[in-house]
């Protein structure tokens, strides 16, 4: 089987990266051609095929067969170069084409079952299924060929069921480095990787000790583990009606399943496809020049905006390839990390809502309450005076009887001050009050003042 693929070469002037892509005996990728085109055309297919052509030769190449991807101007060069030719094409680009118009989960597993069926009847069974669901993608599916995409009608020779063009994307994926390189640089990058490949596959066979390759024995062991659930029962001339058994049993295999493996699939095989060997070159400057004209570029097209060096996924796409990505949300239930309830995210919580409303206004209470709020100390200290506490006034003889009076209750006073300035004031600044203005005054005050007064 050989994959025919077109990429994008990630240059200024744009253009196409024609492939044909094989698998190797162990069911690897095996490069075959490829070549850089202008744009992907029929003329470029057509100019590609027959190159193919002359290099494996017709013969060989009506053997094999073809899986595309829908390609423009593929089908119509099969038709004209090689009629008859066995064609395939990739079910998932299939498919994508198909969800643009019949988007749901249900339609495309009732596509795909159809496509991965073995036999006549249960395509017509799958198909009959989605003609009950929606008339419109069964006329879309029954008007493209079953050959071309159902296991059904696939040819026996190739001796290949596979459904996708896996093999093209796989080798379209390395050399997604080498593509954003001008044109002679992405050739010798592209070389250099085959190169190396050949080399390492030459290398890794020698050392192996099967005669089954390593991957095909991976899979003979899984046939064999489900070869259990099985019953055959001789009828005669060599033949036998194979079931599913209803019980367990033992698995007893008569004849070694590897002596009915393929040639294709073995060593020796292996062996014959790297035998060759890609010679390195010299640099640049001691290539040859040629005789021919030089190879101009394409013209030079500036698209609209600002150019994209990835394509548009579709829907069942992952959007991030990154080792990093994650897994989109869509389908999921959000769960709130702050009340632990479903449909909402703690960004969105309401009961956190409510409860940031109440402690702002909480708050702004106490903000508004704090313009008429008092001191924290509500009884402010006295001043210290310069003063000893213990100063007695020198004792004067009163002439009247108001003197008197008004000259005790001022010592009082006095003593009352003293011993309010003998105790312990705090550290803080004090603020002077009337009353502490008018004490301070009469203690300046002689007492001749006081009885010129009376």
């Amino acid at each position: 089987m050989i994959g025919l693929d077109g990429c994008f070469i990630k240059t200024p002037y744009g253009g196409q990266l024609l492939t044909a892509i094989g698998w190797n005996p162990n069911d690897q990728i095996l490069p075959i051609a490829y070549a850089a085109v202008e744009a992907e055309t029929k003329d470029s297919w057509r100019w590609f095929f027959l190159n193919l052509c002359d290099d494996l030769g017709v013969d060989k190449i009506r053997w094999c067969t073809f899986m595309s991807d829908q390609q423009k101007g593929l089908i119509p060069t099969f038709d004209e170069l090689l009629p008859g030719i066995d064609h395939r094409f990739c079910v998932r680009h299939l498919y994508s084409n198909f969800r643009k118009r019949f988007p749901g989960v249900q339609l495309k597993m009732m596509m795909w079952k159809a496509a991965k069926a073995t036999y006549v009847q249960e395509w017509e069974r799958r198909m009959k299924e989605i003609q009950q669901v929606d008339q419109g993608a069964y006329n879309h599916l029954i008007e493209i060929s079953a050959k071309y995409w159902s296991k059904s009608r696939f040819n026996y020779f190739p001796r290949v069921d596979t459904l996708v063009n896996n093999m093209c994307e796989c080798f379209n994926s390395v050399i997604v480095e080498a593509r954003e390189k001008p044109i002679v640089s992405m050739l010798e990058d592209i070389r250099v990787y085959l190169m190396n490949r050949w080399s390492d596959n030459r290398q890794s066979i020698v050392t192996y000790a099967g005669e089954i390759l390593p991957k095909i024995n991976k899979k003979i062991e899984r046939e064999f583990d489900k070869g259990g659930e099985w019953l055959a029962i001789y009828a005669g001339r060599d033949k036998y009606e194979v079931s599913i058994s209803q019980g367990n049993r033992a698995k007893k295999m008569c004849l070694d399943v590897k002596n009915y493996v393929n040639k294709c699939y073995r060593k020796e095989t292996y062996v014959d496809y790297y035998q060759h060997v890609i010679y390195p070159l010299n640099g640049p400057n001691l290539w040859s020049q040629t005789e021919n004209d030089d190879v101009l570029p394409p013209v030079f097209r500036k698209p609209i905006g600002r150019p994209k060096l990835r394509r548009n996924k579709t829907g069942d796409e992952p959007r991030n390839n990154g080792p990093l990505s994650k897994l989109a949300r869509t389908g999921q239930q959000q769960k709130c990390s702050y009340c632990f309830a479903l449909g909402h995210n703690k960004r969105t919580c309401p009961r956190k809502r409510k409860m940031e409303a109440a402690q702002n206004a909480t708050a702004q209470a106490k903000k508004g309450a704090g313009t008429t709020r008092t001191p924290k100390f509500s009884k402010i200290p006295a001043k210290t005076t310069t003063q000893p506490a213990t100063r007695v006034q020198p004792k004067r003889k009163s002439s009247t009887q108001v003197g008197g009076s008004q000259e005790s209750q001022t010592s009082c006073k006095r003593a009352r001050c003293s011993s309010s300035a003998s105790q312990p004031q705090p550290s803080t600044a004090t603020v002077t009050s009337p009353s502490r203005r008018t004490l301070r005054f009469m203690e300046k005050t002689p007492p001749r003042a006081w009885k010129a007064l009376g």
